[in-house]
């Protein structure tokens, strides 16, 4: 037979399978390099509206504290010294409580990234006194603004203990107290609420039983905060009116003076929580006092420890009332926390709150 007509050989299958060994040895190759092109690389979480907060309430602490530090070092007399030691210690003890700076565990993109751009740059008493007005005022907005409640109750003291702490500043410097910058929020609330307007909370329907609850349902939390505000400021009411009739002309009208200020407080908070004239107002006809009354070291311990609870039931307010209604009970922590200290209180780093309130300064 010609040969041309023979059957020819057929070498295709075989390259064939030399190709597909070729492109299996490929891959695998590249999967012992770790080469894993379907996983996308973990992103950043976007922080929430909680996250938010406490993230820039933490970034203005760290700031407060180095800029206070850094101030120290310098020549200051030593009154502004102690001042600006507080203003160290109090905003550490802040920045730790609110769990320090976010660490989600991912490599950081820009090491070199700048500073929180809410955090104020400190170089001198002039620049610290701004700052701890701006972040005051800050963190009294972000307190009334948060959804979350313990979250906002931690923050409005450290708005409040923060207010303190410009005053002070103020008061041993001589510098006055500026208003907090353009496009910095939280200084529209009254000074003191509760003598100036009468606080207003969520509009709440009576029950049958006297109590007060949205929809007739529960007894609302911003109502059971409110009515034990009042309840408080009735008890500093009763007690005040007790000390002044045990006072002497010096002091007896100062007395009645704080006694009348605490009734008013109270009808507008127990207004407030709808309780006036129901069964279920918790004020009393009378409250017990510390025994040893007539020891003046405990007659002048008792001022301050019945604005002390003003300030308790006050942050405790701003726990149970919903975002957007706080600042009256933020004004009342303010204004109670001001008493307390001007009674012979020491500042605290956390007022209102005494599961924190470590007192640092005799």
């Amino acid at each position: 037979m010609p040969s041309h007509l023979t059957s020819p050989s057929r070498p295709r299958p075989a390259r064939r399978a030399r190709v597909l060994t070729t492109v299996v040895a490929c891959v695998l190759a590249l999967a012992g390099c770790g080469v894993r092109l379907e996983t996308p690389p973990p992103a950043e979480p976007s922080p929430d509206a909680i996250e938010q907060v406490r993230g820039r309430t933490v970034a203005d602490a760290l700031a407060l504290a180095g800029g206070a530090t850094a101030v120290a070092s310098g020549a200051v007399d030593d009154p502004v010294r102690a001042v600006l030691d507080d203003v160290a210690a109090f905003s550490a003890r802040h920045a730790e409580e609110l769990g320090g700076v976010y660490d989600s565990g991912l490599p950081d993109p820009s090491p070199s990234a700048s500073p929180s751009p809410t955090a104020s740059v400190v170089t001198d008493v002039t620049a610290l006194l701004a700052a701890l007005v701006d972040d005051a005022a800050r963190a009294t907005t972000d307190a009334d603004d948060v959804p979350d409640p313990e979250l906002a109750r931690l923050v409005a003291s450290v708005a409040v203990a923060r207010d303190a702490l410009a005053e002070r500043l103020a008061a041993v410097t001589g510098l006055p107290r500026p208003a907090p910058a353009a496009g910095v929020d939280g200084d529209d609330a009254p000074d003191d609420a509760t003598a100036t307007s009468e606080p207003v909370a969520p509009s709440v329907t009576a029950t049958q039983d006297g109590g007060t609850s949205p929809d007739a349902g529960e007894p609302a939390p911003a109502t059971q905060g409110a009515a034990a505000l009042a309840l408080a400021h009735d008890e500093a009411a009763w007690a005040f009116t007790v000390l002044a009739a045990r006072s002497s002309d010096t002091t007896r009208t100062s007395m009645l003076e704080e006694a009348a200020r605490h009734r008013a407080a109270s009808d507008a908070w127990a207004r407030t929580a709808g309780v006036t004239g129901r069964p279920a107002d918790p004020r009393r006809a009378a409250y017990a006092l510390p025994a040893g009354l007539d020891d003046p070291a405990t007659a002048q311990a008792l001022p301050r420890s019945l604005e002390q609870a003003v300030a308790d039931a006050s942050a405790g307010a701003v726990a149970s009332a919903p975002a957007g209604a706080r600042l009256d009970a933020i004004a009342s922590l303010r204004t109670a926390t001001a008493a307390a200290v001007a009674w012979g209180a020491a500042p605290v780093p956390f007022p209102g709150m005494p599961e924190l309130a470590t007192a640092l300064v005799p």
